[in-house]
Formats: structure tokens, C-alpha cells, sequence
């Protein structure tokens, strides 16, 4: 291989040198833009998770609190409820156990006062 050979050679290797290494910079760039946004997004998500924590323990500690006040009330327990009560209290305890009623069961005429 000529001398005039190995400088051409070397040019080449040259030019796909700085082609890999522009290639390599807008790629890092492209990242940067891309941690840039995700770290933006991941923020937001932790406000959002702080807030629904925050809520979730408020909404706790007002069960709790309804239920202390519930607790005082003397004879509560001993309150009989009315047949068409019960009926619909058992209604709600399977509307919450997932076992409630289909839509193909629900009448107009019961939802209207």
C-alpha cells in the first residue's frame, strides 16, 4: 500500500469518525431533552402522590373521628332498624362486598322519591 494509499485510508476513517461522533452528540442531546422532560413529569407525579397521601390520611382520620362521635351515642346499637331499612342496607353491604345489583335489576320507580 502507497503512502498517497494510507493517507486516504485515513482521511476516510477520519470523516466516519466525525460522522459516529455527531451522531454520538445529537444522541446525548436527544437524552438530555428526555431527562429534561422525565425528571418535569416525575415531579409532578410526586406532588400527585404526596397530595393523594395527604388526602387519603385526612379522609382516614375523619372516618375515624365519625366513628368516635358514633361511639358516644348511647344505645345506637340497640336502635331496631325498619324491615324496608334493612332490606336496603343489605343492599348496599352487597353493592360493597361486589355482589350488588345489575343494571337489568334496577327499577325508575326505585330511584324516584
Amino acid at each position: 500500500m502507497t503512502t498517497l494509499d494510507k493517507v486516504k485510508l485515513l482521511e476516510q476513517r477520519i470523516i466516519k469518525a466525525t460522522i459516529l461522533i455527531h451522531n454520538l452528540e445529537t444522541k446525548i442531546e436527544e437524552l438530555n431533552d428526555e431527562i429534561e422532560v422525565l425528571s418535569v413529569h416525575n415531579t409532578e407525579l410526586q406532588k400527585y402522590a404526596d397530595t393523594f397521601s395527604a388526602d387519603s390520611q385526612l379522609i382516614a382520620e375523619s372516618i375515624s373521628n365519625a366513628l368516635d362521635h358514633l361511639d358516644t351515642i348511647e344505645g345506637l346499637d340497640e336502635i331496631e332498624i325498619l324491615d324496608s331499612l334493612s332490606e336496603d342496607l343489605a343492599v348496599a353491604d352487597r353493592f360493597t362486598d361486589g355482589e350488588g345489583q345489575t343494571i337489568d335489576e334496577v327499577s325508575l320507580d326505585d330511584l324516584r322519591y
